[in-house]
């Protein structure tokens, strides 16, 4: 069992406009890493993918009024989720650590084009669970994937 994540405090309507404006932050990442990715530039291609997931888990965050300032908070956000949804504990532990390995990937440069392809496609599930645990009035009826393409 986790403690559960640090509590935020604001009023509803800067949580709603933060809310949005980190959907929006993650969809412009997630629609720019397959550029980058036929680019060559994996290392772009790579933290496109890793601010996708953490814009997202910061929209989540900021819903709950849970505190998501840094890399520890998002860890602990996620994990919270799969004590939250054992059904999709192992999506969302796959997700986070293909999303993880895409970010240490921006530091240190050791991907393939192949290697970073798969933490992307294996990113995608979790960002599908983190867009689907916003209320209606944040998704539009669509995937998060569906959004983009």
């Amino acid at each position: 069992m986790t403690l559960p994540p640090r509590i935020r405090r604001e009023p509803p309507h800067r949580r709603d406009a933060r809310i949005r404006k980190h959907i929006a932050q993650a969809r412009e990442y997630w629609s720019k890493w397959p550029a980058h990715l036929a680019e060559g530039d994996l290392c772009q291609a790579g933290e496109k993918g890793w601010g996708a997931v953490a814009q997202l888990t910061k929209a989540l965050a900021t819903l709950r009024q849970w505190d998501h300032y840094d890399h520890v908070a998002i860890r602990e956000i996620i994990t919270q989720l799969i004590d939250e949804n054992p059904q999709q504990a192992v999506a969302i532990a796959q997700g986070l650590r293909a999303a993880e390995s895409l970010h240490g990937n921006f530091y240190e440069v050791y991907m393939t084009p192949f290697l970073a392809q798969t933490a992307l496609d294996d990113t995608r599930p979790l960002l599908e669970i983190l867009w689907n645990l916003l209320p209606d009035q944040y998704r539009d009826g669509a995937s998060f994937v569906g959004h983009i393409e």
